[in-house]
């Protein structure tokens, strides 16, 4: 295992890195080759959802049709390919292609039931229709699971991002593929009704733990949430893994090969990983579920 980790540490040597997160004037610049340091201007992140492109959905003659008595959901969201091309990452959307194998290949999901929205598919609008789709189709009893990797933002409450007020003073949330911000507190209103009590978010994203860093965030009884890293912290993708830093030991490594059994036990095995190669980068895990979260 040391080995394996410190093999890994000098890959990231050879190969520079991105960080998951939002955009500045000054990153607008040019680059080096191999590094793309992305971090957002909160305050120059669109409000709202006004934009909309045609949806890239993947290559099938027909698409699935939903099973509802399966009682399995979920919506998967990985962008790597940001509108403009000044904001692009390396592999969020590996990160949501592994975690639809996850659930469809290995967990029985039918592949009706699993909306998958990748780089210029997952604008505002598409996002937050394929929430109502969500919202539609599940129900209590019912195993259900929100997914998304790619930029994260953080904003000062003051900025207004959503009427609630953080104990931090801060906003976090996800960025579209058409650079629309989605504030933890319009994703807490989205899903405010849901019913099932089985519910995993999981977010590869900077900040993403600020999605439960407040006693009145996302969290709730019967939930469980896991996060890249704090919320004042970034997450990381880098070039030679094929996944970002956390998606490749929470999905990859640890769901999909079957190192991890559950939700928890990815989040257990991910961690050190993680924070071996970036000890500024600690994923979180808050556990409303009673029990272990098998998926």
């Amino acid at each position: 295992m040391k080995k394996a980790v410190c093999l890994i540490i000098v890959i990231m040597m050879l190969f520079s890195f991105a960080m998951i997160a939002p955009i500045t004037a000054s990153s607008e610049m040019a680059l080096p080759d191999h590094a793309s340091p992305l971090k957002y201007d909160a305050n120059n992140v669109q409000s709202g959802a006004g934009h909309s492109k045609v949806m890239k959905k993947p290559v099938k003659p027909t698409p699935p049709m939903p099973d509802p008595t399966i009682g399995k959901w979920a919506l998967i969201i990985g962008i790597a390919d940001y509108k403009g091309g000044a904001n692009d990452l390396w592999h969020p959307d590996e990160d949501a292609a592994e975690m639809y194998s996850e659930l469809v290949d290995q967990q029985g999901y039918p592949a009706g039931n699993v909306k998958m929205l990748t780089n210029r598919a997952a604008t505002a609008s598409a996002i937050l229709a394929a929430i109502d789709w969500l919202m539609a189709n599940e129900k209590a009893g019912d195993e259900v699971v929100f997914f998304y990797s790619g930029h994260g933002f953080r904003a000062e409450d003051s900025v207004g991002w959503d009427g609630d007020s953080e104990s931090d003073g801060y906003d976090e949330g996800i960025v579209s593929y058409d650079l629309y911000g989605l504030p933890d507190g319009m994703l807490k209103e989205k899903f405010a009704a849901i019913e099932s009590t089985k519910f995993a978010l999981l977010f590869g994203s900077c900040h993403s733990g600020g999605m439960f860093d407040d006693n009145d965030d996302l969290q709730q009884t019967g939930r469980i949430i896991a996060s890249a890293c704090k919320a004042d912290q970034f997450g990381w993708d880098y070039s030679a893994l094929g996944n970002t830093l956390w998606g490749y030991y929470f999905v990859d490594q640890g769901l999909l090969n079957n190192n991890a059994a559950s939700i928890e036990s990815a989040h257990e095995y991910a961690y050190p990983l993680v924070v071996a190669i970036q000890p500024d980068s600690q994923p979180q895990l808050y556990d409303g579920y009673d029990g272990e979260f098998v998926l």
